[in-house]
């Protein structure tokens, strides 16, 4: 889908995060996005989610019972299977150590990547983890100006759709409840998008 948009030009994948739990293949995506950061350098960008967090929590050999339950409550299940493994300490440590050590942001001239979002009225700079990776409200619904076009994830949204507004882009749509997986294409010039693709090959320009 992205190959296809990019048409030959060259681009930087930036990747909003939860690449496990609540599918079938977690282990196969971990390593293909593995070998793609080793192949491509700086221009293929994975960021943490609230699902990878989890699942670094719930491996952690200090964990609590509360962060194994929460990690196995949001699809950990699935990841376990996927690994072919009976605790997440049992993953591989290569996979974990990434999962780790993934950024929260990243931010260019025109826009910032999260997973979540941002808290209004904080400077981008002071941004807390958890506001990164798990914020909903007061996010979602601010009209403020963030100095920044915000893209996130974490939400999905109802029309299975992505949902720009003024400030921010949603990229959520659902894909683990069955809707679409969705990239947006930018120019560097421009803030907003160009156009948008899902993985059923449908590119929307804008």
């Amino acid at each position: 889908m992205c190959e296809l948009v990019r048409g030959g030009e060259d681009a930087r994948f930036i990747l909003i995060g939860d690449y496990v739990d609540r599918g079938p293949d977690s282990k196969q995506v971990v390593d293909f996005l593995i070998r793609r950061q080793s192949d491509r350098g700086r221009n293929f960008i994975c960021l943490r989610g609230n699902h990878e967090e989890m699942l670094v929590r719930a491996a952690n050999k200090e964990r609590s019972d509360r962060d194994l339950m929460n990690w196995w409550g949001n699809g950990g299940e699935q990841t376990l299977e996927s690994y072919g493994v009976d605790d997440p300490s049992e993953l591989p440590t290569e996979h974990l150590s990434w999962m780790q050590h993934l950024p929260l942001t990243h931010i260019d001239r025109h826009r910032l990547f999260a997973h979540a979002g941002i808290r209004p009225g904080v400077p981008l700079a002071l941004q807390s983890e958890g506001d990164l990776l798990w914020i909903r409200e007061p996010f979602l619904s601010s009209t403020d100006d963030h100095g920044v076009l915000v893209v996130h994830g974490h939400t999905p949204t109802p029309s299975r759709q992505p949902d720009l507004r003024p400030n921010r882009l949603n990229l959520d749509t659902g894909a683990c409840f069955g809707g679409p997986l969705c990239a947006a294409a930018f120019s560097r010039g421009l803030r907003a998008p160009m156009m948008f693709a899902t993985d059923s090959g449908e590119i929307v320009r804008l």
